[in-house]
């Protein structure tokens, strides 16, 4: 396999190789054979590996960009004009930034853009083998920066070889969630090693042992039976038995091994002496690879004691050297170490710890990973009266995670540390730290529960800081915000309302949000602009960001307040691009595009878009491109661009499936809204029994689909049922103007006017503007063609002046899909009221949008039995081939007919040779110049 994996690699095809197993399965040999081989035929290796105790952010990376550092340093990869920047980067991401010197990265994408240009580098100069051992180890971060070098590696010649245990209690739920997408993408295996079997270990005895091939095949039974095919146990487990016997003298008959590595190294201690064995405990405290000097230093039995320790630890196999020098040893396999940690009491292992950190701390300042190291034996020996030291550095590595932007490493240190304080209100720091951290890494669940146990139980100062990051994190999860006004309400409470202290303005925006999230609208508005005003005075833009993003995030009073809250986007994202705060200008842009939609301003909208391009590149937070592309989907929907639309579709389900988003409701609405424009819901009709339970669907969903099929006595039961027993749950979400729309739509639908007379005055709210569900889920154009369409039912009102108010919007908004919906709705209008003759040429421009867009939905409408009978098609030609004539006169060849019609293109070759024939026309030019002769073309 790995010749193959090789040479698609060396022809400029990144492959990856995911090789897991249990302990001791051979992953790592197995890494260090196919690197070494690759080396010798003339690749780079780089490799890297992950540590089991407290290592820095980004293991296993650390080792392979300090060797790229190095060789940038001395020319040896070209780093181009950039090289300075490009190291700054590089030694942020080891850690090795200086702050005071550096211009610290403030996003992911810096540091993550970084990396990939350093391996790129690398591998320009010929192919690369990276490797990564022990990966279930690393950290969510270094886990992130793996999977965003294998999708933006495609073409490169790259092999990464990256181990892992297969083992459920070694891996972190991280592990699986950032590196099973990974598979489908193309070049990335995976690779499992299975125990040894009876013939493998044969022809290991014979192989490596010279053991006759007869006797090899019985004792590799009994072999197989005592170490279950681990190689690790395996190899050990022999060394011993040929130790005591020598290979030839192995009985099968008497062959009795220990029960587990552990037993097999407990065996060899006892062969040591009391004070030997008590400097390998020591050692094994120290780490897999611990160096000899601080070995020496942290055992008082002398340096005679601890060098004749490790040589006869090296003569039983128990440690070895490491690459051959004397100044550092390690142990064969983490078992081999684990093994000697659960022969050492607790006691003697926890005296070990404060000795190490005691040593590193007063004699080695220059210690690799020092404030790491120290962080782990302080708090592996904090109960000997070292919990304040193991805070500090624990604190300290903290802070250094953060720094590199390792925002879910920090948050686990700044937790440990908060639980180790004894000090009550560096307690609430470190949990408001942790609770930070937690939100910039996206836990907003953990964030919450600590902001609001310091919010409960905190210092005086501390609550109100508390109370505001559980409401932050309670928006961005999604949740009402009935809990966030509770603690709030107190924390404001509990300080002095002072306007020009930031603290309190702070509070105040995040209290009239939190108030908007629990429908109390009129109230959160009044709040949300004192805040406004007061931060306006205080002249901080820092703080004016804050109070902005809290007033678009809010849900206002619909059709009064979307001018304020567009401008207030509009201002926020200026701020945050003069700042160059990109964390603002992200929800700021996507806000900013849903008030574009909603007030009829395309331009305002790309903007938007731009901008949360822009915030995804800079941050590399993927979330804001996924948004992006439903801003594209929205754009393509109203434009009358289906095939654009669904094809975005299947890119958005894809994107939620990558980011870890459940994304099928979503993808599912956006789907239905082309297929009920377009009449492809017929396909389904047969699925649909009309006795559906809503409770285990999306009960809007399922009204729309019931209108749109048709079925009155489904749609009558559904839509009373929305009514009378859950529309409360609703009306405070980003669905409801949906909701709302799908309701009046059935009531419509069913001539129902008592329904229609209740929903009106909800749907006024929303007068003067596009009505909007979700992230661009739904887009249904103006609510005044609702409102008009509910006032012709009802007879009352002036449903023209609704209806001419709808198409100004929709021509505003650049929507010929809502043109020809608000066209269709008032030529249904004046047939209601018994006009004859309704405007021809209204009725001609609907024509002509459904035709040209394939919008079925609107042609229904137009051909309604309600209204004057449609005149017949010119020379035969069916609906459908007039909609392929228009846009055959628009210059589209077959492929693009096929794409916007949502058909194959050989459906729209059939249509086109029928329109040749019916018309007479010798080719596509003059069928062209028939459909614009008889007005059939706009």
């Amino acid at each position: 396999m790995f010749e193959d994996v090789w040479a698609a690699a060396t022809a400029g095809s990144r492959q990856v190789v995911f090789v897991g197993g249990e302990p001791g399965a051979g992953k790592s040999r197995l890494l260090v054979e196919v690197a070494t081989t690759l080396y010798q035929h003339g690749a780079t290796v780089l490799a890297g590996t992950c540590i089991a105790d407290l290592g820095l952010p980004y293991q296993p990376f650390t080792e392979p960009i300090e060797a790229i550092l190095s060789a940038l340093a001395s020319q040896e990869v070209p780093g181009g004009a950039g090289e300075l920047q490009l190291a700054e980067r590089l030694m942020a991401l080891t850690g090795r930034g200086d702050r005071s010197v550096t211009k610290q990265p403030e996003h992911h994408r810096e540091l993550y853009d970084a990396a990939l240009d350093a391996f790129r580098a690398v591998a320009a100069a010929g192919p690369l083998v990276l490797t990564l051992d022990d990966l279930h180890w690393a950290g969510e971060p270094a886990l992130q920066l793996v999977a965003y070098l294998v999708e933006r590696t495609a073409d490169c010649p790259i092999l990464l070889l990256a181990t892992h245990r297969t083992t459920d209690t070694d891996r972190a739920p991280s592990f699986a969630k950032t590196i099973t997408p990974l598979y489908r993408l193309s070049g990335v295996r995976r690779l499992d090693l299975a125990p040894l079997t009876v013939d493998d270990i044969a022809n290991y005895l014979v192989r490596e042992a010279d053991v006759p091939t007869r006797q090899a095949r019985q004792l590799a039974v009994v072999l197989r039976e005592q170490t279950g095919g681990n190689p690790f146990f395996l190899r050990e487990l022999w060394r011993d038995l040929t130790t005591r016997s020598g290979s030839a003298a192995v009985d099968p008959a008497n062959l009795v091994a220990p029960e587990s590595v552990r037993d097999t190294f407990r065996i060899r201690l006892d062969r040591l002496a009391v004070d030997a064995r008590r400097v390998l405990e020591v050692a094994a405290v120290l780490g897999d690879t611990f160096e000899t000097a601080i070995l020496l230093a942290a055992n008082e039995s002398g340096a005679d004691v601890v060098l004749t320790a490790l040589d006869d630890a090296v003569a039983l196999g128990v440690i070895e050297h490491e690459g051959g020098a004397a100044e550092a040893f390690r142990f064969p396999h983490s078992l081999a170490r684990q093994a000697v940690l659960d022969l050492t009491s607790p006691s003697r292992r926890m005296l070990a710890h404060a000795r190490m950190a005691d040593v590193i701390e007063r004699r080695f300042p220059a210690a690799d990973r020092r404030v790491q190291r120290l962080a782990h034996h302080y708090a592996a020996a904090q109960a000997l009266g070292l919990a304040e030291k193991a805070v500090h550095y624990l604190s300290a590595a903290a802070r250094q995670a953060d720094r590199m932007l390792a925002h879910a490493d920090a948050a686990g240190l700044f937790d440990r540390a908060a639980t180790l304080s004894a000090d009550a209100t560096e307690r609430d720091d470190l949990r408001l730290a942790a609770a930070r951290s937690y939100f910039l890494g996206a836990d907003f669940a953990r964030a919450r529960e600590l902001d609001e146990h310091v919010s409960t139980t905190g210092e005086p100062g501390a609550r109100v800081r508390a109370a505001i990051g559980y409401e932050s994190a309670a928006f961005r999860d999604g949740r009402p915000g009935h809990r966030a006004v509770e603690l709030l309400t107190a924390g404001l409470r509990s300080m002095k309302h002072d306007p020009t202290d930031a603290a309190y303005v702070r509070a105040l925006a995040s209290f009239g949000r939190a108030l908007s999230y629990s429908g109390r609208l009129d109230e959160a508005d009044s709040v949300l602009d004192e805040a406004v005003a007061l931060a306006r005075a205080l002249d901080d833009d820092g703080l004016l960001a804050a109070v902005l993003q809290a007033n678009v995030t809010a849900i206002r009073v619909p059709s009064l307040q979307r001018r304020v809250t567009f401008d207030r986007a509009t201002e926020l994202c200026d701020i945050a691009k003069r700042s160059h705060s990109v964390y603002d200008l992200g929800p700021a842009a996507l806000f900013r595009g849903l008030d574009a939609y909603t007030l009829g301003e395309p331009g305002a909208l790309s903007a938007a878009k731009a901008d949360l391009r822009r915030a995804a590149s800079l941050t590399g937070q993927e979330h804001f491109d996924y948004l992006a592309e439903c801003v594209d989907y929205g754009q393509h929907f109203i434009a009358g661009n289906f095939g654009s639309a669904e094809r975005t579709c299947a890119s958005l389900r894809e994107f939620g499936v990558s980011l870890g988003k459940d994304t099928e409701g979503s993808n599912g609405l956006q789907m239905y809204m082309i297929r009920r424009e377009t009449g492809a819901l017929e396909k389904i009709r047969s699925l649909i029994t009309g006795d559906e339970d809503p409770a285990e669907r999306w009960p809007p969903g399922l009204l729309a689909l019931y209108t749109e099929l048709e079925l009155t006595k489904p749609t009558a039961r559904l839509l009373h049922w929305l009514l009378d027993d859950d529309l409360p749950s609703y009306h405070d979400t980003s669905q409801w103007p949906g909701v709302l729309t799908f309701m009046v739509e059935a009531a419509l639908f069913l001539k129902d006017e008592a329904t229609a007379r209740r929903l009106r005055p909800l749907m006024a709210e929303f007068a003067g503007i596009n009505l909007i569900t979700g992230e661009f889920n739904a887009l249904f154009g103006s609510a005044d063609r609702y409102l008009g369409s509910i006032d012709s039912l009802l007879g009352v009102g002036t449903p023209e002046e609704c209806f001419t108010s709808a198409l100004q919007l929709d021509i505003r908004t650049g929507a010929p899909i809502h043109q020809a919906q608000t066209l269709a709705a008032s030529i249904t209008h004046e047939r209601r009221r018994g006009a004859r003759t309704p405007a021809q040429e209204e009725i001609e421009r609907a024509q002509a949008l459904a035709e040209r867009f394939g919008l079925t939905r609107v042609r229904r409408l137009l051909e309604s039995p309600a209204g004057s009978p449609r005149p017949p098609l010119p020379d035969g030609l069916t609906a459908r081939e007039m909609t392929v004539l228009a846009l055959v006169a628009d210059g589209l060849s077959n492929r693009q007919i096929a794409d916007r019609l949502v058909i194959s293109e050989n459906t729209a070759a059939n249509h086109v040779r029928s329109i040749l024939l019916k018309t007479g026309s010798a080719n596509r030019t003059q069928a062209a110049i028939y459909a614009a002769a008889r007005g059939l073309v706009t």
